[in-house]
């Protein structure tokens, strides 16, 4: 093989995902499905990066549709190094390694129905002025006592 001189990669990530594509109504729960999103690295002559990417699948259960999608999350690490090969830098090069993980992450979305999102709103406001009543009535009627001299 012949050596390359002044040989460099740019790459950008726009988008890393596996699995089932999440629905946007899912996008606000804490799920990390894309955390390589626009990640960007530049590299010059010999240097190697290296991606760790470690999986977890994922279970996201509607409960009003049954819908079932199997999103995997996934963190990973980066590191960048220079490889030689018989003293001379390689190439630049990009490594993509997955590590499975056994376990599996299971979330359940519940919706509200909004019926029941104003019956319990309610319930407390209504609680909290009946409670303030009972206080007010018995302040007045310790006052009424205490001014009647029914006390002394």
């Amino acid at each position: 093989g012949q050596h390359l001189n002044n040989k460099t990669i740019t790459h950008s990530i726009h988008a890393l995902r596996f699995g089932d594509h999440m629905a946007w109504e899912f996008e606000d729960y804490p799920i990390s499905t894309d955390s390589l999103a626009h990640e960007e690295k530049s590299t010059s002559e010999g240097r190697t990066h290296d991606y760790l990417v470690k999986l977890v699948k994922t279970e996201v259960v509607d409960e009003d549709d049954g819908e079932v999608l199997h999103p995997f999350q996934y963190t990973y690490t980066h590191r960048d190094f220079v490889a030689h090969h018989k003293g001379k830098p390689l190439p630049p090069r990009i490594y993509f390694r997955l590590q499975f993980s056994p376990l599996t992450m299971k979330f359940m979305v519940y919706h509200q129905d909004t019926w029941v999102f104003l019956t319990r709103h309610l319930a407390i406001f209504g609680g909290t002025f009946a409670v303030l009543k009972m206080c007010f009535s018995g302040a007045h009627v310790a006052h009424d006592t205490i001014k009647g001299g029914k006390f002394m």
